[in-house]
């Protein structure tokens, strides 16, 4: 999967016919691209034929005690006890970009007869102008009918789950046996993370900066 860019879209986009008997407001739209620059959750807007792109700067500050109490059983807990919060946000038009990338949607069907829709466009930036914007002709189609069907039954599972819950027996096995090793798991996961990212450090950029230093030139 990996991570992404998002495209917030407020100009007219290109649609096909299928599309445009959908009768939806695409500038709601959520759009998203791997393939421009860094793949990183930033915010691009194309707007009025220019690409700009949402800068914001903030700082992290651990979280209330409160804040921790009702994560308490969360499987995240041990990873959410800080949050972002932002200092400034504007919007820079990136006239230093030149390329070529395609983002798209998803549009999922109402019923089981329905169509869920994933289409993409092709956006062609020179110097931060759009100079082209095109709809891709064969995108992905899928019927609704197993994703909807596969959402009743993962429904029909949170109901069971509630009222298991409700049982003393199940609700203590759950509070004190499931989540605590659940929460374990997590933990130790992200200290191998941590881990394996500092031996790839140490493995290349600080090797090469080594033998940089002690190469003779």
């Amino acid at each position: 999967m990996g991570l992404f860019n998002y495209v917030k879209v407020e100009q007219e986009l290109p649609l096909d016919a299928t599309l445009q008997t959908l009768n939806r407001n695409w500038r709601d739209e959520e759009y998203q691209t791997k393939e421009l620059e860094e793949s990183a959750m930033v915010t691009y807007i194309l707007r009025d034929n220019k690409l700009f792109e949402e800068k914001v700067e903030g700082h992290y500050e651990e979280i209330t005690a409160e804040e921790k109490a009702k994560n308490k059983g969360n499987r995240f807990a041990l990873i959410l006890d800080r949050r972002f919060v932002q200092d400034k946000k504007e919007q820079v038009w990136r006239e230093d970009y030149t390329g070529t990338f395609f983002f798209g949607c998803v549009v999922y069907g109402d019923t089981i007869d329905g169509t869920d829709f994933y289409p993409d466009w092709r956006c062609v930036v020179v110097d931060g102008v759009i100079k082209e914007l095109t709809i891709v002709k064969d995108y992905t189609k899928y019927s609704s009918k197993d994703r909807i069907e596969q959402q009743i039954e993962w429904d029909k599972e949170l109901e069971i789950k509630k009222n298991k819950m409700k049982c003393p027996i199940y609700r203590f096995y759950f509070n004190y046996y499931v989540q605590p090793l659940d929460r374990f798991g997590w933990y130790v996961s992200r200290k191998l993370y941590f881990a394996t990212r500092f031996i790839e450090w140490i493995r290349f950029p600080v090797i090469r900066k080594v033998i940089t230093f002690l190469t003779p030139r």
